[in-house]
């Protein structure tokens, strides 16, 4: 797997600073919220961050894929799009507006937490040579292997209740199966097709494999996976070309946008209501929805409902508001927490099918929500809120926290960079990096789950992916010049 001959990326003439101050800029004109100048700064800087590093990886990088600006942009949507498009944020217990003071301190530790982050990750610290790993056989038995266990996964997340057939114990393995291990072998097919070598029938399967994953997360009621789908369709792409896909996020993000306005109608009807229906009725019922809810907004010239389609779709990847309840609360009314919640990520190691009892990460969850007042006690078996890895080292120790155990977390993920997106990894580990990339930028998810659950990601992946791995010759990787390496 060889890069394509350099080109000159799009972004070369332009000045680095200047497109994130430009697209900060539009959302404090369109914003309906007062953004304070150093909150604007703030932001700007945020997302100033993964577009350096975007454009630095461009024209110098070796890797395929520029990890650290897809989390960082991750960062930037989920704590500086909210300040701009969402509700103003609220404390769960009074409804009072948080002040700009903590708005603007909750901005800081987001740029503080991700350049600790980012710092981490650019630690050289590689402890697999990636030539050296096992890849995929070439040959018809291989391709009939990975269509069977791509299409046995995606079968089985068609319902929900599929997955939980096997208990606890196996819920966490058919989780995997249903979800990691299928786009692993979406993203080895992709890294094939988009470098000219798949065959027909990988082409055909991957085509199918996309259509059946947005249809069934459509009906599902879940928006998420389509995302998902589109994000990796995308991160392939850049691996090859070295540029964003500008003409798909142009059909793709208007897409989301539309769908999103359709999805609290479709729930009342599907999970709440009575009613039922097969995958393409529930489809068509969503789309219906949403064209009937973006119709009468413009019909009748209603901004403030189009603020409020907005406001649904920030929401579903904002941390602004929980972040702020927490830098407001501690150590104040909760006293900082001393590493307790990071206790939960030895048990997650250890699959529940070996050790059924071991303790649940949600218990890290369940603290949070009870102490900062998101939930009551006796409602917490059906209500599991996460705030993330960021939030939760402020909550354990402070601002030392956020800049230590984010720099912890960027050394971690910057092995995986090297070792899965490295010029020399073969088609099996940029497959698995693929299938673990929705996890990735699912940065709500607190350590104990963040990276514990990767780890076992992993270990399935390759357990499922033993009977079609070979070894590769070894070989000492030869010294790559920037032109051959893009």
């Amino acid at each position: 797997m060889n890069y394509v001959p350099y080109r000159t990326p799009p972004t070369a003439g332009l000045k680095p600073w200047l497109p994130p101050i430009a697209a900060t800029a539009l959302l404090w004109w369109v914003s309906a919220n007062p953004i304070s100048a150093r909150e604007f700064a703030m932001a700007t800087l945020l997302l100033l961050l993964p577009w350096y590093s975007y454009c630095r990886w461009q024209k110098e990088g070796r890797l395929r894929l520029p990890l650290f600006a897809l989390l960082g942009l991750a960062y930037w949507a989920a704590f500086a799009m909210p300040l701009f498009l969402a509700d103003p944020a609220t404390d769960p217990q009074t409804g009072d507006t948080f002040k700009e003071p903590v708005l603007f301190a909750v901005m800081t530790m987001t740029v503080l937490g991700v350049g600790a982050m980012g710092l981490g990750m650019n630690i050289p610290f590689l402890p697999f040579n990636p030539a050296m790993m096992p890849d995929v056989r070439e040959s018809r038995g291989t391709s009939r292997y990975l269509y069977c266990i791509m299409w046995m996964g995606t079968i089985l997340s068609i319902k929900e209740e599929w997955i939980l057939t096997l208990g606890s114990g196996g819920h966490q393995v058919l989780e995997i199966l249903s979800s990691t291990v299928p786009l692993a072998v979406f993203g080895t097919l992709g890294a094939k097709l988009i470098r000219h070598e798949a065959s027909p029938s990988d082409r055909y399967c991957f085509a199918i494999f996309i259509a059946a994953r947005i249809l069934i997360g459509i009906a599902s009621g879940w928006l998420g996976s389509v995302v998902i789908v589109g994000l990796l369709i995308s991160m392939i792409y850049i691996s090859f070309h070295r540029r964003l896909p500008t003409r798909a996020i142009l059909i793709v993000i208007p897409a989301l946008l539309f769908l999103q306005a359709g999805k609290e109608a479709f729930r009342t009807r599907y999970w709440t209501g009575e009613s039922s229906g097969n995958v393409v009725e529930k489809a068509m019922y969503w789309l219906e929805a949403s064209a009937d809810e973006w119709t009468s907004v413009f019909r009748h010239g209603d901004k403030s409902g189009s603020h409020r389609l907005l406001s649904k779709t920030t929401d579903r990847v904002a941390l602004l508001r929980q972040a702020a309840n927490v830098l407001s609360k501690t150590p104040g009314v909760v006293p900082f927490q001393h590493g307790t919640s990071y206790t939960y990520l030895a048990a997650s190691l250890i699959p529940r099918a070996v050790w059924p009892d071991k303790p649940s990460v949600n218990e890290a969850n369940r603290f949070y929500q009870v102490a900062y007042g998101l939930t009551n006690k006796e409602d917490l078996e059906g209500v599991s809120i996460a705030v993330g890895c960021l939030v939760e080292s402020y909550m354990n120790f402070g601002w030392w926290g956020v800049v230590g155990i984010m720099f912890a977390i960027g050394l971690v993920l910057g092995v995986f960079e090297r070792t899965l997106f490295a010029p020399d990894s073969g088609f099996l580990f940029f497959g698995l990096g693929i299938g673990l990339l929705g996890g990735l930028i699912a940065i709500e998810g607190q350590v104990a789950q963040y990276l514990g659950g990767m780890i076992q990601q992993i270990g399935l992946v390759f357990v499922v992916m033993l009977p079609v791995i070979r070894r590769r010759k070894t070989r000492h990787p030869q010294p790559v010049s920037v032109a051959e390496a893009v």
